[in-house]
């Protein structure tokens, strides 16, 4: 059910972005990148199940998300410059809060409470994602204290916490 909600994409920019900061903010390696932003989509695919009535979340996940978190797998097969993580990291956090302000403008307090707790709840899913490199890194659930601090940030910026 992708019903327009007439957001030109901000909810769904949002998702993608705040997902991909967390995926970015510890490198882990090509195979674990790519795992990270699987997980994404895998985790707004579940957003949507878990919540059917709810048009904003179903808004999360459009053809054009999946095919920008595909480019982000790409682009960020390689640890980004510091300057270019910087940048991103502000793009999404502003994005986020941007997707705050919206939701209180347009949704019911529960709908917009489900549409925050589903991207924070993909960000979650995004670190615990198992990574590449290292003996350490491997085991599922293994989220450092980058990750964390991200998933915090976007927390935040989208009003919860």
């Amino acid at each position: 059910m992708l019903a327009d909600i007439a957001d030109d994409g901000l909810l769904a920019e949002a998702a993608a972005l705040a997902g991909a900061f967390v995926a970015i903010v510890q490198h882990s390696g090509r195979r674990g990148t790519h795992e990270e932003f699987e997980t994404l989509v895998r985790g707004l695919e579940d957003a949507g199940v878990e919540y059917p009535e709810n048009v904003y979340v179903q808004a999360l996940l459009t053809p054009a998300t999946r095919q920008q978190i595909a480019d982000f797998a790409q682009e960020f097969e390689e640890a980004p410059a510091q300057s270019i993580f910087n940048d991103f990291k502000m793009a999404a956090l502003n994005r986020c809060a941007q997707a705050a302000e919206w939701l209180a403008a347009h949704a019911t307090p529960e709908a917009a409470a489900e549409v925050k707790a589903s991207i924070v709840a993909v960000c979650r899913l995004v670190a615990a994602a198992s990574k590449e490199e290292g003996a350490m890194n491997n085991a599922p659930g293994n989220v450092d204290d980058f990750e964390v601090s991200a998933i915090d940030q976007v927390s935040r910026a989208l009003g919860i916490g």
